[in-house]
């Protein structure tokens, strides 16, 4: 039989209702007992491990996923404290108790989420992605934390190996424009080789043709130095991301980069300017990533201006913060892409000129260094990026 009122008549139709009403029927009653049979079975089919706190830090409940990564061999986790039924990941990474995020989560009443690299039951590093999510009740008191742990290693490592290879097709951009670079010092090279060995064929080895071979000498020396300093710069662009964090100095990155490009920007005559504080700190960071930055912003500036124009570099100190900017005149970015230019796959470029991952990665890079990045419009035209950075942050690691 149904328990369905007939429907009165309205003017407009009533939104579906959000929870369940306060006299449930009897269809409802019967949905909500099959459900609680089958919803332990549902939560432990998860591929994520979650964990249910109440505001004493004992464990309401638990799947078998989290006990299987987290929990205490042979201990029944269900109504014990935390920190003695689980192998607490919050404490595995070294956060004190005051620090724990499903802690702050009661405290704050707001949602935490983290990134941790925790040790597996194996003993080998895993990537997790956490939520603590509150339970209020009526009063707005939170009176349970649910967890929800999620094993993205496969996911990072995926992204760390699209940054490498935005990063590699950079270095494939600027072939023409480094082979440049180090084809004029190689001719040199070769010039001050011929005419040393046309001395020593002729014997020419007086007081002063030795000088003039001395300054030959310092003339190669010069020249390789040049094709090496080249090779270097892109050897530390083209490094793997995952290469251990350091002390990176932001100017010198900048500087390099504007040499990579040197032969781009002359050919579309491109005026360059840069501005770079000379009291900037070094930051704590990922240099092939910090470098990859860089690149991709003023290849995105070069890009705009293909007849002429002028990219301005500088950096500026925020305390113990440190900003950059890349400003170019170009015709800009049209007000309806400014938030989607940082979503993957997207670009205006005509196809087969960008992937349309440069600044989706570069966003993630500097978020994983904890810092900002923003795109705006200049009031003379062209477009600015704005980087701030931390000086001792992440290093690249989210956290």
């Amino acid at each position: 039989m149904s328990t369905e009122k007939p429907r009165e008549p309205e003017s407009k139709p009533r939104p579906l209702p959000l929870i369940m009403p306060a006299e449930p029927s009897a269809a409802a009653r019967y949905d909500v007992a099959s459900l609680r049979d089958v919803l332990p079975s549902m939560i432990d089919a998860l591929s994520d491990a979650i964990v249910v706190l109440d505001r004493e830090r004992r464990v309401v409940a638990a799947n078998r996923r989290y006990v299987q990564v987290f929990g205490v061999q042979g201990t029944r986790v269900a109504g014990l404290h935390c920190d003695s039924a689980l192998r607490c990941p919050e404490v595995d990474f070294g956060a004190s108790p005051e620090r724990c995020a499903a802690c702050r989560v009661f405290d704050e009443k707001t949602t935490q989420r983290q990134i941790r690299n925790i040790a597996g039951p194996a003993g080998a590093p895993k990537r997790w992605e956490a939520t603590f999510n509150p339970v209020t009740s009526a009063d707005g008191e939170v009176t349970h934390v649910v967890e929800v742990w999620r094993d993205i290693s496969d996911r990072s490592a995926l992204e760390a190996q699209v940054a490498h290879s935005e990063r590699l097709a950079s270095v494939g951009m600027l072939a023409a424009g480094v082979g440049h670079e180090i084809n004029n010092p190689l001719a040199s090279v070769l010039a001050g080789v011929e005419t040393l060995a046309r001395m020593i064929e002729r014997r020419e080895l007086d007081a002063a043709h030795i000088e003039d071979a001395r300054e030959i000498v310092q003339l190669l020396e010069r020249e390789v130095t040049r094709c090496r300093e080249t090779t270097d710069k892109l050897m530390l662009l083209a490094q793997p991301y995952s290469v251990a964090s350091s002390r990176v100095d932001m100017n010198r990155a900048l500087h390099d980069t504007v040499a990579l490009l040197a032969f781009q920007t002359r050919r579309s005559g491109i005026e360059v300017i840069e501005r770079l504080d000379p009291l900037l700190p070094e930051i704590w960071a990922r240099e092939s990533g910090m470098r990859g930055v860089c690149m991709n912003l003023m290849m995105n500036a070069v890009q705009a201006m293909p007849e002429s124009g002028t990219l301005t570099v500088s950096t500026s100190t925020r305390g113990r913060d440190i900003e950059l900017r890349i400003e170019d005149t170009g015709p800009g970015i049209p007000a309806q892409y400014l938030d989607r230019i940082w979503d993957p796959f997207f670009t205006t470029k005509p196809a087969g000129k960008g992937t349309g991952l440069g600044l989706s990665v570069t966003q993630r890079v500097v978020a994983r260094h904890g810092g900002r990045i923003r795109a705006e419009n200049r009031e003379g035209g062209g477009a600015r990026f704005v980087v701030e950075l931390p000086a001792d942050g992440p290093g690249g690691s989210e956290r």
